[in-house]
């Protein structure tokens, strides 16, 4: 698969996501909400026992990981007016 074409399919499921019931409550995700939505899509099709996960259930996980991931990115600001990360000691990202 292309990239064009994956990226078309992370913002479908994006818009699909953004369209569901109960996506007003987003707002209230806190860093750990949203990396636990993503690492429970990204981890979906994880098997045990040399077991292969199906092809097409581990590209929509990961698609559906994916657009959970621009969905907290969108969120950012909001999470930093809310004060739900660690005060920066600096604007600088060079040092870290």
């Amino acid at each position: 698969m292309k990239q064009a074409e994956i990226i078309q399919k992370i913002i479908d499921e994006r818009s699909r996501q953004f369209n569901l019931p109960g996506r007003e409550f987003d707002i209230e995700n806190r860093p750990n909400d949203w990396s636990a939505l993503i690492s429970s899509y990204a981890l979906e099709t994880t098997t045990r026992n040399h077991r292969k996960p199906d092809v097409f259930e581990f590209e929509d996980s990961l698609i559906k990981a994916a657009a959970i991931i621009i969905g907290a990115l969108e969120h950012v600001d909001i999470m930093k007016k809310k004060e739900y990360f660690m005060p920066c000691l600096s604007s600088d990202k060079s040092n870290t």
